[in-house]
């Protein structure tokens, strides 16, 4: 966006898609350039996922963090799952740091797992199953960022190198986030399926970051109360990005 002064990238996670932030769409100011991206192997079929990497989802969020703090003089980035994990290491990694006027990251999976709820909801997403009364398969179905529909057991067989590149992104992730200089809010889900618990304390061991759970929501499910929470989380680091912009001169 031409005349813009402030970037926003967001970025999903580990089989999800950009519908992720569309609660948070309405809240990015008009005066803001945005972008949501979607990660390589994602938005098709489980063939295509397959055929993504650790390396290609690396080196994607690499390239367009480096474009946006190229085009603007501060950043703020959301992110939701792996895409914590991907944006976080890829800042750093770029020497970034001082572009970074916000991290907003939501269920950041530093210690993934599968719970019991998650293959439920699983299972009603492929057999489609109603909706009807059952917000849970909604959301998961709206944010699943790859086709459901079409699954075998060999592409399900064949997808398994995937998440283990989830967790050695996850294992690297834990190791180096305690030292992050970055100005990361961390909201963790209190039912999250797909994320453990413990996934907050390496990032409580950051005197940059700070974290809290959201205590009625999943990894794709927010309730309305929570949903809440976080728009009001991401308006107050927008007024106190604003804020800091006021007292930066502005560039040629």
């Amino acid at each position: 966006m031409a005349g813009a002064r402030v970037g926003v990238l967001m970025v999903h996670g580990f089989l999800g898609c950009p519908h992720h932030f569309d609660m948070l769409l309405p809240h990015v100011p008009a005066e803001w350039a945005f972008k949501s991206m979607q990660l390589e192997g994602h938005g098709g079929s489980l063939r295509d996922f397959r055929h993504a990497s650790r390396e290609k989802w690396e080196t994607q969020v690499e390239r367009e963090i480096a474009d946006i703090c190229a085009a603007y003089e501060r950043v703020v980035i959301v992110a939701h799952s792996m895409g914590c994990m991907l944006t976080a290491n890829a800042v750093v990694k770029l020497h970034l740091e001082h572009k970074i006027a916000g991290m907003l990251f939501l269920g950041a999976a530093l210690y993934p797992k599968c719970d019991p709820p998650l293959v439920y909801t699983a299972v009603r997403m492929i057999n489609c199953r109603s909706e009807k009364n059952d917000p849970y398969t909604a959301a998961a179905r709206t944010c699943c960022g790859v086709d459901v529909y079409k699954i075998s057991l060999w592409e399900l067989l064949a997808s398994i190198p995937r998440f283990w590149d989830l967790f050695a992104i996850a294992r690297y992730t834990r190791r180096h986030i305690a030292a992050y200089e970055l100005p990361m809010v961390v909201l963790q889900s209190s039912h999250d399926e797909m994320v453990g618990r413990r996934s907050i304390k390496p990032f409580l061991q950051n005197p940059h970051a700070r974290g809290e759970f959201l205590p009625t929501s999943k990894h794709f499910y927010y309730s309305p109360e929570d949903t809440q929470h976080v728009c009001r989380t991401f308006d107050d680091m927008v007024e106190q990005v604003n804020k800091n912009l006021q007292k930066m001169p502005l560039c040629d």
